[in-house]
């Protein structure tokens, strides 16, 4: 049998398995390809409620870093939750020294109402510190918004903006919805495209940008190229989504259904 493809998440932790490193290593999983994790901060929240979150030592998470990078390797890293300007230096100086094949940056940086979870020194750190190792970034609107300082910029001009900023990185702004379809907006230095797929009637997103990203960096440590990769992502988001739009785990918004391929 042959060994399969090792990939790396980094970020936090959610207890109910709906975000975060649960929901990567599902992703991989599914993928038939070795998941592993490094914890940056760990949650407590469900369906309902936001409760708290504790972050972990610098030091702690740049051993688990070392741990597996200087053991396992990896095929693909992707890296979540950070919300530190330490850790986030941390992160970019070891994918720097380790340079791994493969690395999808989701930037977490904004609520669920669009808010900016953090200062902008953590804003700043992405785009000086970590960003630059990226070979393909994966914000959300308000997310890219954020990074490229225009409030007001649509989709398509954010995204080319992004990708000025960081023209080693493909970018690709998420979840863009447009009647019955949700539409993200590639950009790649040469052309932007839209790609578009259905819009699912349900309240079961929860871990929905995460888990398009880790299949994203499943596709790319497979060997496809990135527009293979996409439109494989594409597939298995929209097949989770759809797995999982009339489950009832919690009393809230529930997870999507990413465990299977």
């Amino acid at each position: 049998m042959n060994e399969p493809k090792k990939l790396l998440s980094i970020g936090g932790w959610d207890p109910c398995g709906a975000f975060g490193v649960p929901a990567d290593i599902k992703t991989f999983s599914a993928h038939g390809l070795h998941g592993m994790g490094v914890l940056t901060v760990a949650t407590a929240q469900n369906s309902t409620k936001w409760i708290g979150a504790e972050f972990l030592p610098v030091d702690f998470v740049e051993s688990q870093l070392e741990a597996v990078l200087s053991d396992y390797g990896t095929d693909g890293v992707k890296t979540g939750f950070l919300g530190r300007v330490d850790l986030i230096k941390m992160i970019g100086a070891k994918l720097a020294y380790y340079d791994p094949p493969h690395v999808v940056i989701d930037p977490v940086l904004v609520n669920h109402a669009g808010r900016l979870m953090f200062g902008t020194e953590v804003v700043r750190a992405y785009q000086d510190e970590l960003l630059p190792f990226a070979d393909i970034i994966t914000p959300n609107l308000d997310e890219a918004r954020v990074l490229v300082e225009n409030e007001t910029g649509d989709a398509q001009t954010v995204a080319r903006e992004l990708q000025a900023m960081f023209d080693t990185a493909d970018v690709i702004v998420t979840g863009c919805r447009q009647g019955d379809q949700v539409v993200d907006w590639w950009c790649n230095g040469e052309q932007t495209i839209g790609r578009k797929r259905p819009w699912i009637a349900t309240n079961n997103i929860s871990g929905s940008g995460d888990t398009f990203s880790a299949a994203l960096v499943c596709g790319l440590a497979q060997g496809m190229l990135i527009n293979e990769a996409l439109n494989h992502a594409d597939r298995f988001i929209e097949q989770s989504i759809r797995r999982a739009k009339d489950w009832h785990l919690g009393q809230g918004p529930g997870p999507v259904g990413n465990m299977v391929s």
